[in-house]
């Protein structure tokens, strides 16, 4: 979840509503989307910050950007966001949103960093292993990092399991350092 104690009572709300209407998957949908247009559009993101822009015209500017591919519910819940000032929050919301989605179907989302892509095997293997371990869905996502040379580095929310070679030769350098010779 979220550590801005504000993103996670307005997440915690719509997810609250969303739920309710049965739309919980479409309003994590559509917020992925608003966070995409957000993440990808550095203006965009600048205007919805910009105090000297009115909500109405921040509003407008989100309805035409999804050109009504947004539900009621989304719509009126970022209206509101947007109204009260709190636009700054929006990328905060929907990640905290999908924590909550996330842990509503039991589902974590793991990032399995290494230094070269792995092969689908492996993903199984890794995925297999962690859903036993987790007792939860496991939705990986591989990344690659060339500084960690070899081996892997798997997130698990806030959790890491540091398995590369980077890692280990921190820790071979530190044990190193700290040997007295005779």
């Amino acid at each position: 979840m979220a550590s801005d104690p504000i993103a996670s009572r307005y997440a915690q709300a719509l997810f609250e509503a969303a739920k309710a209407e049965g739309q919980l998957d479409d309003a994590l949908a559509q917020a992925i989307l608003l966070d995409r247009l957000i993440h990808e559009e550095p203006d965009l993101c600048q205007f919805l910050l910009n105090p000297d822009v009115e909500p109405a015209d921040k509003v407008g500017v989100l309805d035409r950007a999804l050109k009504g591919s947004w539900s009621g519910l989304v719509s009126a819940f970022v209206h509101m966001v947007v109204s009260l000032g709190r636009a700054e929050f929006l990328q905060e919301i929907v990640e905290a949103l999908q924590a909550l989605v996330d842990e509503e179907h039991g589902r974590l989302r793991v990032i399995v960093r290494s230094a070269r892509p792995l092969p689908e095997a492996v993903l199984g293997r890794l995925r297999t292993a962690l859903e036993r371990r987790e007792r939860k869905a496991i939705e990986l996502r591989p990344e690659i990092a060339p500084e960690l040379l070899g081996g892997l580095q798997v997130r698990l929310d806030h959790r890491v399991i540091d398995g590369s070679i980077q890692r280990q030769l921190d820790e071979l350098r530190e044990r190193l350092t700290t040997v007295r010779v005779h």
